[in-house]
């Protein structure tokens, strides 16, 4: 079975005219039915024929098209047929939501804030629509908003919460944590429903899911891990060294159920200064490569990457450089799916916006453009009163080895006006995480051949239901915090 996640890497070819047109004004419908003409289309019947033939033309090298061409087409269907499902918000109802949410809000500020692109939209079949997160976004990044909601929700610790520990860290070098928690992953409701109606009129009374559920991995931050219980056995346990780890679960469901687990693990924050340290003279080259579709080293990247570090030796310099750039430059927005953007590293460099895992790949390719060895890193963050998705990077200097760079808690600091712990997020993190993925979209054990929710990182988990990959609302998952313990 082909694997489609790997259709991804082919992303950046670019698409035929007419497509892409297509997709530019956002008629995806009509998108798709050309892709779908190009994927069907047999090359053989349609090369060049002469008018007077001499004889048999030769056999066609390419009878159904460039293989890496068809898999950016399927991607793109894909992408295409997503897109709609995460932008539903028409321009009157999303007036609409905010004046049912900010006190006094005004259609002209309405407007202000759309000029200003504070709102991400797209046009869908002729209408322009909101992303569902839209409202969202503005509350949480605009005080100004924040501070008239009509019905405002609690408000939770920034990671200024972590100066303790960062005082802790730097006095005795690092500080540990052993936590519980209880996850889990499964069907909607009306999802579950929709399959079993499917599988019924095909002469089948349950639903073939396939279910993966992310697990925490062994690295230098996170040790003592024990798997408690599961809501059933694991079909398979991925290695503790997987890149992605999971728990994984095959099985025939006349009932909706979800899959979970409850695992406990320590993990421990240890103090980096790389600002005080001399590198080596010769540093390593592994981790330095471009990986598409994210990690690419397009020209816009190249030339930021040599502007950021032009007339600096320092490998740790440079990367100080690069976090610099992102956690002063990049503006906090809740982004649309990674699913459906094709370069969420240059469109980070060229927006200057973006969330937790957009700010993270956008530190990590420009490091490898500076020739730094760069790493992603995500899972959780743990807090006492919240468990939530998170993502981050790690960057190697020798001697010192790997260290972390949290731009996205680095922004937030440096919104805060709170130039240590903006600067503490460049080398260290803190104990608030769960670490169950090390490298960006990287594969399964066992392997998802359809295409994923999310094929770079795997925050909350992923369900097949009946060979085909859910998405958006099909989806529900749950984190608990059983245990949080500071050592």
């Amino acid at each position: 079975m082909k694997n489609l996640n790997a259709c991804l890497a082919s992303l950046n070819l670019g698409l035929p005219d007419d497509v892409r047109r297509l997709k530019e004004a956002g008629y995806y419908t009509e998108a798709i039915a050309c892709i779908d003409t190009y994927l069907a289309e047999d090359w053989t019947k349609t090369q060049n024929q002469p008018v007077q033939p001499a004889g048999p033309l030769p056999e066609n090298p390419t009878p159904r098209g460039v293989d890496a061409m068809r898999d950016a087409l399927l991607a793109q269907r894909e992408i295409l047929r997503r897109l709609p499902l995460d932008y539903t918000v028409p321009e009157a109802q999303a007036l609409e939501m905010l004046q049912s949410l900010v006190r006094d809000f005004t259609p002209e500020e309405f407007r202000a804030l759309d000029k200003a692109g504070a709102m991400d939209w797209r046009f869908v079949e002729g209408e322009k629509r909101y992303i569902r997160s839209f409202a969202e976004t503005l509350l949480a990044t605009h005080p100004e908003l924040a501070a008239r909601q009509i019905d405002p929700p609690q408000q939770h610790p920034s990671w200024e919460r972590y100066e303790p520990e960062h005082e802790h860290m730097v006095r005795t070098g690092a500080v540990s944590a052993d936590i519980t928690l209880e996850t889990s992953i499964g069907m909607s409701d009306e999802a579950f429903a929709a399959a079993l109606a499917a599988a019924k009129q095909q002469g089948r009374s349950t639903v073939h899911v396939r279910v993966w559920l992310p697990l925490p991995a062994a690295c230098p931050a996170q040790s003592n891990i024990t798997l408690d219980s599961f809501t059933e056995p694991p079909t398979h346990i991925a290695p503790e060294d997987a890149a992605q780890r999971t728990a994984y679960w095959e099985a025939d469901l006349a009932e909706n159920r979800p899959f979970g687990a409850v695992y406990s693990y320590r993990t421990t924050a240890r103090y980096a200064d790389p600002l005080h340290m001399q590198a080596d003279p010769v540093q390593p080259d592994f981790d330095t490569q471009e990986e598409l579709p994210h990690l690419e080293f397009t020209p816009y990247l190249r030339a930021l990457a040599a502007q950021l570090t032009q007339g600096i030796t320092d490998p740790v310099q440079k990367a100080k450089r690069i976090y610099d750039y992102v956690t002063l430059n990049t503006h906090y927005h809740y982004q649309p799916p990674y699913f459906v953007q094709e370069n969420i590293t240059d469109g980070c460099a060229h927006n200057r916006r973006g969330d937790c895992g957009i700010m993270a790949s956008t530190f990590i390719v420009l490091c490898r453009l500076a020739g730094i060895p760069a790493q992603w890193q995500s899972g959780l963050v743990v807090r006492r009163e919240m468990v939530g998705c998170h993502d981050w990077a790690a960057f190697y200097i020798a001697p010192q080895g790997w260290m972390y760079a949290d731009c996205s808690a680095g922004a937030s600091m440096a919104r805060a006006g709170n130039e240590k712990m903006r600067l503490h997020y460049f080398g260290n993190l803190d104990t608030g995480r769960m670490v169950a993925n090390r490298a960006l979209c990287a594969p399964f054990d066992p392997p998802m051949c359809s295409f994923r929710a999310d094929p770079c990182d795997n925050q909350v988990g992923e369900v097949e239901a009946d060979g085909v990959g859910l998405y958006g609302e099909q989806l529900q998952w749950s984190q608990t915090l059983r245990r949080y313990e500071t050592l």
